[in-house]
């Protein structure tokens, strides 16, 4: 789906992700990396490779897309705890491999990052925001009086059902002037949101993102 924002073109894709053509930047947001690490610390048995493949997906799409800036609007990691020696020495390897230049704005539950981060992730920080015009990138949803901003945290989606049916989805919501879009992780709940005069909703289906 493409879209104008502010005279820029702006594609959502159905792999939970937009691209800022004009940039050639990948605007992604949390992924919760080592979640399933976290959960299983936690004696709950959750697979493994849930990271690996997440990893995979972005790595595909950059390359795709022949991008040269990947930006991560919040929630790279999901807590400290699952920061294990081999969940960090697989993001490690992953940003060695990408030709991208990698910025994180933090979220939430980047915290620990703040003042831990593993000296081997080459990321480009941002405590509060990025302003890259004429787009401003937070983890949490906002308004800002002069940019369109482009957010994460909420982890959208939608709910369709009919007597017999019923699917969720994840969507993008696009506001006048700020932007909330999907989690990126495989392994991340959601947020139930409606289509409003405020707000149109673009749901992805399969290999498809379509407005609702």
């Amino acid at each position: 789906m493409k879209l104008t924002i502010r005279n820029q073109t702006c594609h959502l894709l159905s792999k939970k992700a937009v691209y800022w053509e004009e940039k050639k930047t990948v605007i992604i947001a949390d992924i919760h990396i080592g979640k399933g690490t976290v959960f299983r610390k936690a004696g709950i048995p959750i697979p493994q490779g849930i990271m690996d493949d997440d990893l995979l997906s972005i790595t595909s799409l950059l390359n795709d897309l022949k991008a040269e800036k990947c930006i991560i609007v919040g929630d790279l990691i999901h807590a400290q705890s699952g920061i294990s020696d081999d969940v960090k020495k697989k993001f490690s390897e992953w940003l060695h491999s990408t030709a991208c230049e990698v910025h994180l704005i933090f979220g939430n539950h980047d915290y620990a990052l703040i003042k831990n981060l593993p000296p081997e992730w080459p990321l480009h920080t941002h405590k509060e925001g990025l302003l890259i015009e004429p787009f401003y990138f937070s983890h949490f949803p906002m308004h800002h009086e002069q940019w369109f901003v482009w957010s994460g945290h909420l982890h959208p989606k939608v709910e369709i059902s009919n007597s017999y049916d019923r699917l969720v989805l994840r969507c993008f919501q696009i506001f006048k002037d700020l932007a909330i879009i999907p989690a990126f992780g495989f392994f991340v709940g959601g947020t139930l949101v409606r289509k409003s005069v405020e707000c149109k909703i673009y749901v992805i289906a399969d290999d498809s993102v379509i407005e609702i």
